[in-house]
């Protein structure tokens, strides 16, 4: 029988999805290299060939993440038919729409790059997305500001600060929900979470109050009772 030739793109990608079967199957710490080279039914030297070790693979699995993201956001900041406000109100509501459409998946993401083991890769994981959101919020702060439903003398810097806030209310909810038996225990309190962070970002473009939703009471229910 002869062999399979495929090229580095494809078998890169059977790598990253037999990481995402396994490492959620199995669990992180329980698959093992010889675990991800059955899995695709390659040789250990094709596996060497793309990656150097499974957290290797866990990181290309989340740079996958990453641009699965940007195609889902596509062109939004950009489109010049839309105000800022609504701007802000899709983008908001395109990313959790694409988290809970995956919420399995992500909630088991979280527990892997929380691993003592995977914190430098949490890190540079942080700092892509953050540099990603900021870009994308620096952009409506500088139109809202035109249209003036904002105030911001510094759009650049009022954008690192907005993503600083929104990472600190992930980073306590996600250790919340590490800790918690079952998340569905996590969402009263998380609604005020959520209500007290979109103050605190309105308060710091000085919008108006209710005009920037972080997330409905729909979708938040969604991702936290599964309804």
């Amino acid at each position: 029988m002869s062999r399979v030739v495929k090229s580095p793109q494809e078998r890169r990608a059977e790598f990253i999805a037999a990481a995402n079967e396994l490492f959620f199957s199995k669990g992180y710490a329980n698959t093992s290299v010889n675990d991800l080279i059955q899995h695709v039914g390659v040789s250990k030297g094709a596996f060497y060939h793309h990656f150097d070790s499974k957290q290797a693979v866990l990181e290309a699995w989340s740079d996958d993440m990453l641009a699965q993201y940007r195609q889902v956001i596509g062109g939004l900041v950009d489109d010049p038919n839309l105000s800022a406000l609504t701007k802000w109100a899709l983008l908001l509501r395109r990313t959790n729409q694409w988290e809970i459409g995956q919420k399995a998946i992500m909630l088991g993401f979280v527990k892997i790059i929380n691993m003592d083991e995977n914190l430098q890769l949490k890190h540079n994981f942080m700092q892509k997305v953050s540099a990603l959101l900021a870009g994308y919020y620096e952009a409506i702060l500088r139109q809202g500001s035109q249209e003036q439903v904002f105030d911001v003398p510094f759009p650049a810097v009022t954008a690192r600060l907005m993503v600083t806030v929104l990472n600190g209310f992930s980073e306590a909810l996600t250790q919340k929900m590490l800790q918690a038996e079952h998340i569905q225990d996590l969402f009263d309190g998380v609604v005020d979470e959520v209500k007290a962070t979109q103050q605190i970002l309105e308060r710091m473009v000085a919008a108006k109050a209710g005009s920037m939703p972080l997330i409905d009471d729909e979708l938040l229910r969604a991702w936290f009772t599964g309804e």
